[in-house]
């Protein structure tokens, strides 16, 4: 008799003991979705991060083509040049090339001269993405006219 007893005292434990165990599996998976889903927002960001930079280095590199040309043969001097991106104005990049699609640009100038020397700070905006990932990069890019002398 003893052994029934026994036995029907235990009965139901198993239960109680299956529902914390599925509990617990469920808040683990919970918490692994989650980790999963802010390493995939982190990973994005990196991306858009590393193309606004590229972007912006870009726009930079464009300003400096106009401004001192390989060629040697500026239509205009690069003093004219920067004062027409001046920051009120600026100029606006949109571009299309794989990498860079969809990000956007804006490049200003500022001349200064000492003397017969001339120097140029270029500044660059540049934003990739889409809301809520729309990350933005600035580079900043001083230029110094040599003398031909």
């Amino acid at each position: 008799m003893s052994y029934s007893r026994r036995h029907s005292k235990q009965q139901g434990s198993a239960l109680i003991v299956a529902i914390f165990v599925i509990v617990v599996m469920a808040a683990m998976a919970a918490a692994m979705l989650r980790v999963a889903g802010s390493a995939q927002d982190i990973t994005t960001r990196e991306v858009l991060s590393t193309r606004a930079w590229f972007t912006a280095h870009s726009a930079n590199e464009d300003m400096m083509r106009q401004l001192f040309p390989l060629a040697g043969t500026a239509s205009d001097p690069a003093v004219d040049i920067c004062q027409r991106h001046h920051p009120d104005t600026g100029t606006a990049y949109t571009f299309a090339p794989a990498g860079i699609n969809g990000c956007r640009a804006a490049t200003t100038c500022q001349s200064t001269s000492t003397g017969s020397v001339n120097t140029y700070l270029l500044v660059s905006s540049a934003s990739c993405g889409s809301a809520p990932h729309t990350v933005s990069r600035i580079q900043e890019l001083w230029a110094k006219e040599l003398d031909n002398e």
